[in-house]
């Protein structure tokens, strides 16, 4: 049996019901709080102090734009993998499909452990 043969299960809250997220075509449609997903492009990584629990954080923006680009100027979600020293494949550069439930923190919006999938680039 393949992968592909397996049935997909879905997400289920706590009273049993299916999950829902919004899908977000662009990052200035991204609410306050609430369920979301969208894909988008890693535009930078940091990680946690040695002496504070292990935290990477990955900034993500719908399009990869000029360096000079300010963050406060351009619409961005972080992505804040807790417990992470590394993630596979995070990196800036990165077109990356997410899902999560976002929530200011500290005036930005934030997904806290989110489930990813790193889309390939067609190259032409």
């Amino acid at each position: 049996m393949s992968l592909k043969d397996k049935p997909v299960t879905p997400l289920l809250g706590p009273s049993g019901q299916k999950l829902s997220y919004q899908r977000l075509d662009s990052l200035d449609q991204l609410p306050v709080k609430g369920r979301v997903e969208h894909t988008g492009y890693i535009q930078s990584v940091s990680y946690s102090a040695p002496h504070v629990a292990p935290t990477l954080t990955a900034v993500v923006v719908d399009r990869l734009g000029a360096v000079s680009a300010r963050r406060g100027t351009v619409p961005h979600v972080r992505l804040a993998f807790m417990g992470q020293k590394s993630v596979p494949g995070i990196k800036p550069g990165v077109k990356v499909e997410y899902s999560g439930m976002v929530a200011p923190v500290e005036q930005v919006p934030t997904i806290f452990n989110p489930r990813y999938v790193i889309v390939p680039e067609a190259r032409g």
